[in-house]
Parts: C-alpha cells; sequence; structure tokens
C-alpha cells in the first residue's frame, strides 16, 4: 500500500468518525428537544386548565352568591306582597327555585374544590350550603307559621315576619363573595407561578441546546484536526 492509499484511508476514517459522532450529536439534540417541547406543552396546558377551573369555580360561587340574593329578594316580594294569593305563589315558586340554585352552584364548588386538591376550600363550600339550607328551612318555618291560620300574609304578619328575620342573609352573602374572591386569587398566583415555571424551563433548553451546540462544534474541530493529522501521515 502507498503513502497516499494509507492517508486516504485515515482520512476515510476521520471524516467517518466525524459524521457519526455529529449524527448522534444530532439525534440527541433533536430528541431531547422534542422532549423537552412536549413535556413543557403538557405542563403548559394541565396548568393553564387548573387555573382556568379555579376561575370557573369562582364564577360558580358568584352565581351562588346572585342566586342567594334574588331568593332574599323574592323573600322580600313575599313579604310585600303575600296579601295577594296568586303574588303569594309567584314569588315563593322563585323563592323556592333560586334556593335551590344556590344549593346546586355551592355543591359543585364543594365537588371541584375537592376534585382540584383544595379541601379547605371544599369543606368552606360545604359550610356554607349548610348554612344556606339552615337559613332557607328558618325562611320557611316562618311563613309556614305566618301562614298557619290564613293563607294571606297580612302587613302586620309580614312586618312581624321581617323583623324575626332581619340580616340572617348578610353573613352567607358576604361569605360566599369571600369565597369566590379567594378562588379567583388562587387561579391568578397557579397561572404567574406557572409562567414562572414555563421561563425557567424554556431557559434551561435554550442553554442545554447551546451547550450541546457548543460541544458538538469542539468535537468536530478536535476529529477535523485528527483527519488533517492523519493526511500527514
Amino acid at each position: 500500500m502507498t503513502v497516499s492509499s494509507r492517508q486516504r484511508v485515515n482520512l476515510r476514517r476521520a471524516i467517518a468518525s466525524s459524521a457519526f459522532t455529529l449524527t448522534m450529536l444530532v439525534a440527541l439534540i433533536g430528541l431531547f428537544s422534542m422532549f423537552s417541547v412536549w413535556s413543557i406543552n403538557r405542563a403548559w396546558v394541565d396548568g393553564t386548565n387548573d387555573a382556568a377551573r379555579l376561575q370557573g369555580l369562582s364564577l360558580e360561587a358568584v352565581r351562588g352568591q346572585v342566586a342567594f340574593k334574588v331568593q332574599v329578594q323574592e323573600w322580600k316580594n313575599i313579604l310585600l306582597r303575600g296579601d295577594d294569593q296568586a303574588l303569594l305563589q309567584k314569588h315563593l315558586g322563585s323563592f323556592r327555585s333560586h334556593g335551590e340554585d344556590t344549593r346546586k352552584h355551592l355543591t359543585r364548588v364543594a365537588l371541584e374544590s375537592q376534585q382540584l386538591g383544595l379541601p379547605d376550600r371544599a369543606s368552606q363550600a360545604v359550610a356554607l350550603r349548610a348554612a344556606h339550607e339552615d337559613i332557607s328551612r328558618r325562611y320557611e318555618a316562618t311563613l309556614a307559621e305566618a301562614r298557619a291560620t290564613h293563607p294571606d300574609i297580612s302587613p302586620i304578619k309580614a312586618r312581624e315576619m321581617d323583623r324575626s328575620l332581619r340580616g340572617i342573609d348578610r353573613d352567607l352573602e358576604r361569605d360566599v363573595g369571600l369565597l369566590s374572591a379567594a378562588l379567583s386569587e388562587l387561579s391568578r398566583e397557579r397561572y404567574l407561578a406557572l409562567a414562572a415555571q414555563m421561563d425557567d424551563r424554556y431557559e434551561s433548553l435554550r442553554w442545554f441546546i447551546i451547550g450541546v451546540v457548543a460541544v458538538s462544534l469542539v468535537i468536530t474541530g478536535f476529529v477535523l484536526s485528527g483527519a488533517l493529522r492523519a493526511t500527514r501521515e
């Protein structure tokens, strides 16, 4: 074998080694990048879904609060118009319907809070629902007592009923609003934490790729220098 033949063999080996090394590095970068992008995307989607569910629960609590406000307003309409049997039945039906809506909204908040790993908020919603049921029973008992002797509610009876139950709705209305605000704030905090986490992961991925590229260049330079040495042997 001539000297030039040995040089060609050494050069081919060096080129093959360089190509193999670069191929492996490119494959490594590609696979890792694909996995990282998939992982980041999944974490983002899951995190934003959780934040959206929390915001939805906050709105659900607001709906419960609104339904309770309407229920209380219908109670006032019962007191104002209870001497008219038709109007009494109309407002009583609406009073009970909005009471049921309030229970449904608070029940959903309790169940989904538990599913999202928020036992304290779930317990708070359960307590609010129990308080609402107690208030509704007191309304119904007062109404039944007032209508025990006559189906209509006279203005005198209405004033007595109002005095006996005045202010019982205030704490519940306030506490449901506080629960809604707490869930909304938690949603905002989770979203901000998620955004910060995604920034950190993107930054780590960027520096990893830069590092691998730098290593690739170093290895390529080393292999090429070996190839040049091989041509001189």
